[in-house]
Formats: structure tokens, C-alpha cells, sequence
């Protein structure tokens, strides 16, 4: 698989509709989503996340996107643990770090009783006020669970350079968030059956990384 930008950014969507797109046959019952949605196809992007070419293209993919733009990069915990892992792999084989981070659902009860874990970084708490974060999720179904993390990461004084999703479900998510006020975009686009398109805002940025190369 490439690491060229524009050409990743399609072999990864091809990997996500193979390996992590399931949909219903006539006849079968919906899926229910974690928000009590219905619908005829589940993605569980787990499936590319956590293999060995999905986690290198997500992190070359992402890594393209916010090189120079971000310092930190991660989410609610479990699913974008996963995309943070990788970004902060392939940043360190570049020499040029981005930082991972994870939030958690709920504050832990033992230990340091934090709501986070978070990377070291050389010149102290990574999450701290002015720092460039981007927050991240796998799926955006409606928004409930990357809007957890991003105010965690607002309460922290962070600036919030965007909020992406991986696949966007548009079961209202894209609206709540810009309607906060959030610089939120999707990487790719399901429709009503599970097809996925390319975010067409996220090719040309990264057909303008490719050409300044």
C-alpha cells in the first residue's frame, strides 16, 4: 500500500468498505446502533484499526492531515485509542511527533482517579492550556461520544485545531457539531446503504499537501 497521500486516502476508504462495512440482506433485522438507532449496515472500523495495513495507512493518512497543524492528537476511549496509537507511530518514524491521547467515559476509581491518559511530552502535561489538539473519532453516528472528549479537552484550555471523524453516518452528528461551533469534517461519507464516498473538502487539502511536496 502507498504512503503517497491522495492515492492512501482511496486504498484506505476500499479497505474500510471491505473489511469493516456489513450489511443486511432482505429480510434480515436491522442493526441496532449504540445511540437505539436502526440500520441496515454496521460499521465496525475496529476491523481496519486494529489490523497492520489499516493502522499504518489511518496513521500516514492522518499524520498528512495534521503535520505542522497539531501537536496532539486522540479521543474517547476505545476507538480512537487506536487511530491516536497509530498517528503517533507513524509521526516518530517521520521525526516529527504527534502525541497521543485518550478520554475516558468515565473517571477511573483507582490510581490517580484521572479522567485521561495521556503521552508523556518533553515539556510537560501534553493536555495544557494553547496546546494544538485535534479530536478524533472512528464513527460519528450523532456526535454523543466525541462530544465527550472534546469537552474534557475544552475544560483543559486546549485549542481545538478540528474535530474528524473516519466515517461519518450522518444521523445528525455533522449538524450537532457544527452547530457548536466546532471545526469538525468527516475523512469519508456512508450513505443510507453503507457506501462510502470520499470527503471532498479532505482530498483537495490533501492534494495541496501533495503538491507543496
Amino acid at each position: 500500500m502507498t504512503t503517497e497521500p491522495v492515492p492512501l486516502l482511496h486504498d484506505l476508504r476500499d479497505l474500510i468498505q471491505v473489511r469493516s462495512i456489513t450489511c443486511r440482506a432482505p429480510g434480515e433485522p436491522d442493526f441496532v446502533l449504540v445511540s437505539g438507532k436502526r440500520s441496515r449496515y454496521y460499521c465496525d472500523l475496529k476491523r481496519v484499526t486494529l489490523s497492520p495495513e489499516g493502522s499504518r495507512a489511518i496513521g500516514e493518512l492522518l499524520f498528512a492531515l495534521y503535520d505542522g497543524r497539531a501537536e496532539a492528537l486522540g479521543g474517547l476511549l476505545v476507538g480512537a485509542t487506536f487511530i491516536a496509537t497509530a498517528v503517533a507511530l507513524v509521526s516518530a518514524q517521520h521525526g516529527r511527533p504527534i502525541y497521543g491521547f485518550t478520554i475516558r467515559d468515565a473517571q477511573k476509581q483507582h490510581g490517580t482517579q484521572d479522567n485521561k491518559a495521556e503521552s508523556y511530552h518533553p515539556d510537560g502535561a501534553l493536555l495544557r492550556p494553547g496546546r494544538r489538539v485535534v479530536v478524533v473519532d472512528d464513527v460519528i453516528t450523532e456526535g454523543g461520544s466525541v462530544l465527550k472528549a472534546v469537552e474534557v479537552v475544552q475544560s483543559l484550555e486546549c485549542k481545538i485545531v478540528e474535530v474528524v471523524g473516519l466515517v461519518d453516518r450522518h444521523q445528525g452528528g455533522t449538524e450537532k457539531l457544527l452547530g457548536l461551533g466546532l471545526p469538525y469534517v468527516s475523512v469519508y461519507d456512508a450513505d443510507t446503504t453503507g457506501e462510502l464516498t470520499i470527503n471532498p473538502k479532505i482530498l483537495r487539502r490533501l492534494e495541496a499537501t501533495a503538491t507543496a511536496r
